[in-house]
């Protein structure tokens, strides 16, 4: 892998055909190249690793990128993914014993009075937004992870934008970049209780 890389930084200044397609993708080169000493680890290769995967609403904003409406359990061992379930927030949130304080603001204009993983991502810096949500997630579930990854609406549309139309059977509707945040906000809102699953 490194020298591939190393190969398409020569090749880049050397070969304008190349170069103009790096041009169309630098945050994933940039990602890649700079990513490349810690990826064996990251992808499970060094041992088996446990992420939480946020779902983040960036439509109801919080400070680390929005509200945290739900997440999932991923393992990855050897570059594969070995499991990836899918919780709403209340399933952890729910099984909070004791009280942390939350932030003035949530406490306040959300009149919530612990902190839950929910709205623990309330640093603009994801580093610490993170660590806040995968201490909340321990304290919440017992388990331990070795991270956390965001996802927002805004990347699920440029996702979209890339691979085109995406036919859901289960719902029978197609989902396109335009009508993704629609199509998702009516399934979910839909006879919406906490500790639903949908």
């Amino acid at each position: 892998l490194k020298d591939f890389f190393i190969f398409l930084q020569r090749e880049k200044l050397e070969n304008s055909q190349i170069a103009e397609s790096i041009k169309k993708y630098p945050e994933l080169f940039t990602f890649a190249s700079s990513s490349m000493d810690v990826l064996p680890d990251l992808l499970g290769f060094l041992g088996k690793r446990k992420y939480l995967v946020l779902f983040q609403n960036n439509m109801e904003l919080r400070p680390g990128g929005g509200f945290i409406g739900s997440y999932a359990a991923l393992s990855m061992e050897n570059g594969k993914i070995d499991e990836f379930k899918i919780h709403a927030d209340y399933d952890a949130d729910g099984l909070l014993k004791g009280h942390i304080e939350p932030p003035f603001p949530v406490r306040r204009y959300l009149e919530v009075p612990h902190l839950y993983m929910r709205d623990s991502n309330f640093d603009v810096d994801f580093s610490k937004a993170a660590s806040t949500v995968v201490f909340m997630y321990a304290l919440e579930t017992g388990e331990k992870v070795d991270g956390a990854i965001a996802i927002d609406l805004s990347m699920l549309k440029k996702l979209l934008e890339a691979t085109g139309p995406v036919y859901v059977p289960d719902y029978k509707e197609t989902v396109t970049s335009k009508n993704f945040f629609l199509v998702t906000e009516s399934h979910v809102e839909k006879n919406f209780f906490p500790g639903s699953t949908q």
